[in-house]
């Protein structure tokens, strides 16, 4: 993630690559980093769908 910023997601920083719409995001049971796509909401806001972690397959639901 060459031009990488930081974003707030769940409370969390996490690194953003704004070229790419990709964070760095960790699992909520395992730790592990996931790249996962986010996208500005209207409000401006950033939005995940969720994903399913690399390492343990569990599913981190995007906040509510």
């Amino acid at each position: 993630m060459a031009d990488e910023q930081t974003i707030i997601l769940g409370g969390a920083e996490c690194d953003y690559d704004p070229l790419t719409r990709l964070a760095r995001i960790y699992c909520a049971n395992c730790s592990e980093g996931n790249a996962v796509e986010v996208w500005l909401g209207d409000d401006g806001v950033p939005e995940y769908a969720g994903f399913v972690c690399e390492k343990c397959g569990f599913f981190n639901a995007p906040e509510g």
